[in-house]
């Protein structure tokens, strides 16, 4: 029970947890991150933890994350050693695992400058050792709860107050549950039905704007800003359900092609395609089949695939095939041919 604050913007009380619920709030949150496929309790209770309280695996198969969990009201540039130091006391160990990141996750405010001043040093010692070294303050830790409704609801009690201070509120969500009050009428019903269409359009369109700057993080580099955009908006179970087939359609597949080049795991990429495609057809998804026939079965399969498609990208991707395939006269002939369509378009 985390008992309600009374000044606008106050930091939740993460400290009035149990020490191991806290830990299992941790758990989930660090299993949100993106660069996180799985994360775990590391050990029983009774067990030696090795200086870790938390053990996650990275979605690319690349090392691994840890975390400690510290559930205290107060904490001191003293107890910020202390921890490092248990990680450090099994070092020898963890040196051959490939840690990537630690994460001090502490239940009360980092403000102080003392405290900031060991967070730093801290940092360099971690870095020392190829870690990065975070601390998630009581701050930190609601900011990055946001998102997550399902998560506070599920350790912060009462959780009608903490989902709406942590995570806000939208009037979306009383279409999810059907809830409305007994003695709601119907022409307040249907006024508030109207009202929630009219909202879940807007969010709709602005999701779809934001859509088209997480391509551009893409064609930039930013790969990380773009999956970890996706996995908070899918995260987000009331804002996800809200939107509309053809908006989540177009999500699902520049989820579908993320997973392709990140991880090359083809069944997953076309369980995305095949959701998105139940969601809403669309021209688009042809490119991406012929990727994923590409990873299969090769460029004549994609090739197979992208007949009758006359748009630039798709004259593009033939060229990149047929280049592939050892046909460079023809792959600039698609070129070539792509060019020409551009300039008629442009006259036109």
């Amino acid at each position: 029970m985390m008992h309600p604050g009374i000044r606008p913007g106050e930091t939740p009380p993460f400290h009035e947890l149990s020490e191991y619920v806290f830990q299992e709030l941790c758990r989930d949150l660090f299993d949100t991150e993106p660069s996180i496929s799985t994360c775990e309790i590391y050990g029983k209770r009774g067990q030696s933890q090795d200086g870790i309280d938390l053990l996650a695996h990275r979605r690319e198969g690349h090392g691994i994350e840890v975390g400690q969990c510290k559930c205290y009201a107060e904490f001191t540039p003293a107890q910020i050693r202390r921890a490092s130091d248990e990680f450090f006391d099994y070092f020898s160990r963890w040196s051959t695992e490939n840690v990537k990141r630690f994460i001090l996750f502490v239940a009360c405010n980092l403000s102080r400058r003392q405290l900031q001043d060991e967070i730093i040093e801290q940092k360099r010692r971690f870095g020392a050792g190829g870690i990065d070294f975070e601390p998630w303050s009581a701050a930190t830790i609601r900011n990055k709860l946001r998102p997550h409704p399902g998560i506070v609801a599920t350790y912060c009690k009462p959780q009608n107050h903490w989902v709406r201070v942590i995570c806000g509120e939208t009037i979306a969500e009383l279409s999810l549950t059907g809830e409305y009050p007994a003695r709601t009428s119907g022409i307040v019903q249907v006024a508030l039905v109207n009202q929630i269409d009219r909202l879940a359009e807007r969010v709709s369109g602005t999701i779809k704007q934001n859509l088209e700057l997480m391509h551009v993080a893409w064609r930039e580099g930013r790969r990380n800003e773009a999956v970890k955009w996706i996995k908070n908006l899918k995260g987000d179970g009331a804002l996800w359900r809200i939107l509309s087939p053809e908006v989540k359609a177009k999500v699902l597949r520049f989820e579908s092609s993320l997973e392709l080049f990140t991880t090359g795991d083809i069944t997953r990429t076309r369980k995305l395609a095949d959701e998105a495609h139940s969601l809403a057809p669309s021209d688009d998804e042809t490119k991406l089949r012929a990727l994923i026939a590409y990873q299969e079965a090769g460029p004549e399969a994609a090739l197979e695939l992208l007949k009758g498609q006359e748009d630039v990208d798709t004259q593009n991707l033939r060229a990149a095939l047929l280049l592939e395939m050892g046909l460079p006269e023809e792959s600039l002939a698609m070129l070539n041919f792509g060019d020409m369509g551009l300039e008629e378009n442009d006259r036109t």
